[in-house]
């Protein structure tokens, strides 16, 4: 099992990256956010400079994690599983979430395609919400 997911692109300004959350979906799209209290804290500080890709990395390597065997179980069996990655500006303000979605490919898990599929504005108005 592959234990580490890659993400990259999150907007045009300088992003920091705080937290992520992965957890098997039925529907990757439709549901609400995690908690971002339930986050795992990102080891180091990465940065994305204005315009560039980035890229983002999550282990659960610990076979004792809670979460582990239900990743596992996930990925060995084709579902598909949600990425969420927690992120804001240099100056820790407009805090983001963006799910990503990993889905298996035709070629029963051989190859899996991740897409980004939603994202959340934690303060002030989202891109869904009205004035």
């Amino acid at each position: 099992m592959r234990d580490a997911w890659r993400a990259g692109r999150v907007g045009a300004g300088l992003a920091v990256l705080h937290g992520w959350y992965v957890a098997p979906r039925s529907k990757v799209i439709s549901e609400d956010h995690a908690d971002p209290e339930e986050f795992r804290t990102i080891q180091r500080d990465l940065y994305v400079a204005p315009g560039d890709t980035g890229y983002w990395q999550g282990a659960i390597r610990d076979s004792d994690d809670p979460q582990h065997a239900e990743i596992a179980a996930a990925i060995s069996e084709g579902r598909a599983v949600a990425v969420e990655v927690l992120y804001g500006d240099h100056e820790g303000g407009q805090r983001t979430i963006s799910r990503f979605g990993v889905l298996p490919g035709e070629d029963e898990g051989a190859e899996w395609m991740a897409t980004v599929l939603r994202h959340w504005q934690l303060e002030g108005l989202g891109p869904r919400d009205s004035p």
